[in-house]
């Protein structure tokens, strides 16, 4: 049976309520994961990879209502690229909370080896990813172009950050051949860092076509990881 209109817009609104809760726990998990790791705190990494799950069940149960809501309605055209898009964001959002996933394993790993604690410049790159993250979902919720334009521009400081950290890291393992293994680690933390930001820019590019209808690369050096 079909819904009335009014219904199927508290539907809606339910549906990106659900979103930002959603996306509120893969923030949690990208803050805490790098806590984790500044700390060398094994029991917070544990937390991060036991919380997953619940990002994980958050991801099949939205995905389901956006199923529902596609069954019971034959949504207008704006509608529909908003529950495509709902579908889109919620698997970028599970991404970025495996990422975090990723940091907590390696916080872990560190915890057990002897560190310098030098995180170049990560926590500065984690802070900016968050931010893409908060303003592309604000994006979505208020209709705000201007915020997508935000987020998508933060793309060039976490790649930037990124290249700095690299090199920073580069140059420790050139100089002592000793801090090899943890640089290393701190390298994949930087690409998962850097593999955030670009779901956070996918997600910004789907707001983008939800309130346009066109589809479009935002980001200068944009590509699609997974």
């Amino acid at each position: 049976m079909s819904m009335t209109r009014s219904q199927f817009e508290e539907e809606l609104e339910k549906l990106r309520n659900h979103i930002i809760t959603m996306g509120s726990l893969v923030d949690r998990a990208v803050a805490d994961s790098m806590a984790a790791l500044a700390e060398r705190d094994v029991r917070l990494a544990e937390s991060v990879l036991k919380r997953d799950d619940e990002i994980d069940e958050m991801d099949l149960r939205i995905e389901a209502e956006c199923m529902r809501l596609l069954a019971l309605q034959h949504p207008l055209a704006r509608d529909l690229r908003l529950v495509g898009t709902a579908l889109k964001i919620i698997t970028d959002l599970e991404r970025i909370g495996d990422h975090s996933v990723d940091i907590a394993k390696v916080a872990r790993k560190l915890a057990n080896m002897e560190a310098n604690n030098d995180l170049a410049d990560l926590p500065r790159m984690a802070s900016a990813v968050r931010e893409m993250l908060k303003n592309a979902l604000e994006a979505f919720v208020r209709h705000d172009l201007e915020l997508v334009t935000i987020a998508v521009d933060g793309d060039d400081e976490v790649d930037e950050l990124f290249h700095h950290v690299r090199d920073d890291l580069h140059a420790a393992m050139r100089k002592d051949p000793e801090v090899v293994v943890e640089a290393s680690y701190l390298l994949f933390v930087a690409h998962y860092l850097e593999r955030m930001a670009d779901h956070a820019v996918n997600i910004a590019e789907r707001v983008y076509f939800v309130e346009t209808g066109q589809l479009a690369q935002l980001a200068k050096s944009h590509k699609v990881t997974s």
